[in-house]
């Protein structure tokens, strides 16, 4: 029996290592040797310690001495500089003839599992310092494990979302992620890339890049899949406004052009209102009518200069401005005659902005109608404005500063996720009766004034609006209101314009005011006309030039030549735009003067009475 333990012993795949009780080696087998790289002479008679680092020596001599049996594992570094890890289980051993007790330690080589547990924890901690969210899941979708990124993007520990379904994940509305037609294309390719809302744990919606790829069995079996999730919901923000900016840019001509004929249609309409009402009878019917006629021409140049705010042709003539102010006035005048109600939570310390405060309050006015419209059966608006701080993270595509964020909130139906991406583009509209301006005019003067609007509207909780503008330091200066009058005058005057009507009725306005007028259809005949009557001794008093005209010379070409007949030369520049460099600083074009279109006839003897005194 004694002989066959012993082969037993001999030809295990475990190393045998047996000390007397005073730690000596008494036996090793043939493994053993081969595992420590030693003979077996080099090891009989010799302490457990003379064969270990010392390290490892003291801490397998302190677990024997305290208890028995023992299972653990070490380190070996062996002198021929291979390093093995090797676990013990060592148990306690009666010594013959002796009171006392040896220990029998078996030795098993685990350098391979050690290797690849290495290996393993090497890779989870990899997946675990990754700053994306990495998630897996099962075949009924639900989340198997949760990295590090997944944390920090989603909220969630792994504790708490581990087992709950991906589509946990998902924003309201979304659709199933793990659609058959996304299967199918994941078995085919290997990988399936997408966009999609989701939220994090506190409700705050995020938009991600998803990568998923399949997880296998060994046996290479798809038993469920591996979600990479990126947060770039600023990146798509970005896209957004680009997109949304480049809709704007590819109308703009069309709205500046049709804005530029739209003046001038006014100009003659206005004129000419202007005039009949100051020959008119007194027939109360005949002076109603032309005062409504001319109220409309007013609401007309509105939509004008809608066109040309939405076009960027309006140029806003900033200054400091009480958003307070403006926006306690707005929801009192547009809101007197409505059934909804206002509830309004403006701090009196709110900063002041810098801004064109005719424009910020046709935004807020539009604003605050589209909020009363979506509520036809009455309801409350909530305004809300503070202060803020916009930093480097901030998920606006602003500079970094202080800014005013107003929030607009209805409490109507809402507006469908599918159209949430087109409120502000230009001629969307779901009303009958809009013409699609309103919120791309609003989107416009917000863009002008460095500024940015959102717009949020969850299933059945209404709709809110909420912009940023730069906050300003300068306080406001109070407006001076001047009433109009209409000026009388004389001198000769040299109207060019290349369109007829308003030849015709400017220069009966002109007449009106008591001046002679002399007519031009372009630069290149005003300035032959102007020339002539120089040469004549009898010169002009002051020149009216359209700014531009279409395949002739504009007010910017003629200029120049005219002042060199006449450095003295009185001109004025006229347009129905505003931006234009030469028109917001027209003294150094060398314009003695702008009348913006349209004009009626107080305005024209505003400007002619400035000029010519």
């Amino acid at each position: 029996m004694e002989t066959l333990w012993r082969e037993v012993v001999e030809k295990t795949h475990l190393g045998v290592w047996i000390l007397d009780d005073e730690d000596r080696t008494t036996y090793v087998n043939d493994r053993l040797t081969a595992l420590f790289g030693l003979t077996a002479q080099e090891m009989l008679e010799r302490s457990a310690w003379d064969l270990l680092d010392p390290p490892q020596g003291l801490r397998l001599l302190a677990g024997l001495k305290q208890n028995l049996p023992l299972v653990t594992d070490f380190c070996l570094q062996r002198r021929d500089g291979k390093t093995l890890y090797l676990l013990l289980a060592a148990n306690a051993l009666p010594v013959q003839n002796r009171s006392s007790q040896g220990i029998l330690i078996m030795v098993a080589d685990i350098t391979e599992r050690k290797l690849v547990e290495e290996l393993l924890w090497r890779q989870a901690h990899i997946v675990d310092q990754i700053h994306d969210a990495v998630i897996s899941v099962d075949l009924e979708r639900c989340i198997t494990s949760w990295n590090q990124g997944a944390q920090r993007l989603f909220g969630y520990t792994a504790a708490e979302i581990m087992g709950q379904p991906f589509d946990a994940l998902a924003a309201p509305g979304q659709a199933d992620l793990f659609t058959p037609q996304m299967m199918a294309a994941l078995s085919a390719k290997g990988l399936y890339d997408c966009e999609r809302w989701l939220q994090q744990r506190t409700g705050t919606p995020l938009y991600a890049h998803l990568s998923i790829s399949p997880l296998k069995s060994r046996g290479g079996q798809v038993i469920g899949g591996i979600v990479s999730a990126r947060d770039i919901t600023k990146r798509k923000l970005l896209e957004e406004e680009l997109i949304r900016s480049s809709r704007l840019e590819s109308v703009s001509v069309l709205a500046s052009g049709i804005a530029h004929d739209f003046n001038n249609m006014l100009t003659a309409i206005l004129g000419n209102i202007t005039m009949a009402y100051l020959n008119a009878d007194a027939a109360a019917f005949v002076q109603e009518r032309l005062a409504e006629a001319e109220k409309a021409c007013v609401r007309a140049q509105n939509l004008a200069r809608q066109l040309l705010t939405f076009s960027k042709r309006e140029k806003p003539q900033k200054k400091s401005v009480s958003l307070r102010d403006v926006l306690k006035t707005s929801a009192s005048l547009v809101l007197r005659s409505s059934n909804v109600r206002r509830q309004a939570d403006i701090p009196a310390d709110l900063w002041w902005v810098e801004a064109d405060e005719e424009q910020i309050n046709q935004a807020i006015n539009h604003l605050l109608i589209n909020a009363d419209q979506a509520m036809p059966r009455g309801g409350t608006i909530h305004i809300t404005a503070e202060n803020v701080e916009l930093g480097e993270d901030a998920q606006i595509p602003l500079k970094p500063g202080p800014y005013v964020k107003v929030a607009i909130r209805d409490q109507g139906i809402g507006i469908p996720a599918q159209y949430l991406n087109r409120v502000f583009d230009p001629f969307f509209t779901t009303k009958r009766r809009g013409n699609g301006l309103g919120l791309a005019t609003v989107y416009a003067i917000l863009k002008n004034h460095d500024g940015h609007i959102t717009v949020s509207s969850p299933p059945e909780s209404g709709t809110t609006f909420t912009f940023y503008l730069p906050a300003s330091i300068q306080p406001a200066c109070p407006r001076q209101v001047q009433t109009p009058a209409l000026r009388l005058g004389r001198g000769r005057i040299l109207l060019m314009d290349d369109e007829e009507m308003i030849l015709e009725v400017s220069s009966a306005m002109l007449k009106r005011l008591g001046y002679d007028v002399w007519t031009s259809p372009d630069g290149a005949s005003a300035l032959e006309i102007y020339r002539q009557a120089a040469a004549e001794g009898n010169p002009f008093d002051a020149v009216i030039l359209d700014l531009t005209v279409p395949g002739g010379l504009g007010a910017k070409e003629t200029i120049g030549p005219l002042l060199q007949i006449n450095p003295q030369a009185r001109v004025i520049v006229s347009s129905g735009f505003a931006d234009d460099p030469s028109l917001t600083d027209f003294p150094s074009f060398g314009f003695a003067g702008f009348l913006p279109k349209p004009y009626n006839l107080t305005q024209l003897s505003a400007v002619m009475h400035k000029v010519l005194r």
